[in-house]
């Protein structure tokens, strides 16, 4: 599809082959638009991958990936659609070369004569919002949480954090908790059992299953993209926290993080996550990415970005409402079936701790050890 020179297609094989240095020609692109990710979410069973390009005077201005879903009869384009933990997607460009009406323009018609799609959402901080509701997409803002970053300078990042976020990381130091960064696939079954474990105890249910957090796991580690680390406890293979990351185009993003339950007075999330910090910045970042809107991570010097924009269109009116109604349905549902786990978690804890209490003494007299040691040497 062409208008004013400018043409939407879908990339050909020679594109596809080498589309991670296509995409990486243009600022704007993030780890979301390499074939690698996009292969997590097929492996993931989200859809069919579609990778499109625009081109103009036989140049290549654009690249915007997606995937093409059914929810029923419903025909649905996302880059990305919600649950699929993807922080944001949408088109990677040339802000010189195209413009957003330009791409939304060919868009719109490309996809629903091509494909019969009925629902397009796209997430990005770049497309201009004033054009995108002229060609009726409804934006709903997300917010994320940035840290700066400043490789070969980190005292300066260190003293961006808030107080107590220092503190943990030195009490992790003396306690001697040992972070481990690691690429064995096995890892994936550590990772997984204490998401779940998050969830319920913050009163929710996990929305994706353990093959998405395989198929991430993998595909990041082929790329190169993927830094995931472990904590664990002094002389032992107790791991107490997990953490995921990736690394693209000098940005460190947060995938998930977790602290098992009866370790959490240890505050290992602090130490592990300023161990990426370091490392990132090693590997060049200057940027970390954080997502939600939880005011935890300010601790670590972030600040709120609301440039993030997820872009809604259906081509029926009727179609967005019901979308509207069915997110919400699903969330009233995740919260009742997490109300549910969280008091089953409850109940479970509060069992090891009647039947363990000698183990929970023992963990307190040698974090007392420790401490008193600690200060001898000192």
């Amino acid at each position: 599809m062409q208008i004013d020179q400018v043409v939407l297609r879908e990339a050909n094989l020679n594109e596809m082959s080498g589309w991670d240095e296509l995409v990486k020609r243009f600022d704007n692109h993030r780890v979301f638009h390499t074939t690698d990710w996009i292969g997590s979410l097929e492996d993931s069973s989200k859809g069919r991958p579609l990778f499109l390009v625009y081109e103009k005077k036989g140049e290549i201005v654009g690249c915007l990936p997606g995937l093409l879903t059914r929810v029923g009869p419903i025909r649905v384009f996302g880059s990305p659609l919600p649950g699929w933990q993807t922080r944001s997607m949408g088109p990677a460009f040339d802000e010189k070369e195209i413009t957003t009406t330009e791409m939304t323009a060919l868009l719109i018609p490309f996809l629903e004569k091509q494909y019969g799609v009925h629902h397009i959402e796209i997430m990005s901080h770049t497309l201009d919002q004033e054009f995108m509701n002229d060609f009726g997409f409804r934006g709903e803002p997300r917010p994320v949480f940035r840290v700066p970053l400043y490789p070969g300078d980190e005292d300066r990042v260190l003293k961006n954090m808030k107080a107590n976020a220092r503190q943990k990381v030195k009490r992790g130091v003396k306690l001697g908790l040992i972070t481990r960064f690691t690429y064995s696939e096995n890892f994936v079954d550590e990772i997984y059992d204490q998401l779940v474990e998050v969830y319920a105890r913050g009163g929710n249910t996990i929305p994706f299953n353990k093959q998405r957090v395989e198929a991430f796991f993998r595909h990041m580690k082929e790329a190169g993209d993927l830094l995931a680390i472990g904590v664990y406890l002094p002389d032992s293979d107790i791991c107490i926290a997990t953490g995921l990351f990736t690394v693209e185009n000098k940005e460190l993003i947060l995938w998930a993080w977790t602290t098992r339950t009866k370790y959490r007075q240890y505050n290992p999330t602090e130490l592990m996550t300023w161990t990426v910090m370091q490392k990132a910045m090693e590997m060049g970042c200057i940027v970390f990415q954080i997502g939600g809107g939880s005011d935890f991570k300010t601790k670590f010097g972030a600040y709120p970005d609301l440039s993030k924009i997820r872009w809604v269109r259906s081509r029926y009116k009727w179609l967005t409402g019901a979308r509207d109604i069915a997110e919400k349905c699903y969330r009233w549902q995740q919260a009742v079936r997490g109300h549910l786990a969280r008091r089953r978690i409850s109940k479970k804890f509060s069992a090891v701790v009647n039947e363990d209490s000698e183990e929970q003494k023992t963990v307190q007299s040698e974090t007392l050890h420790i401490f008193k040691q600690q200060g001898k040497k000192a």
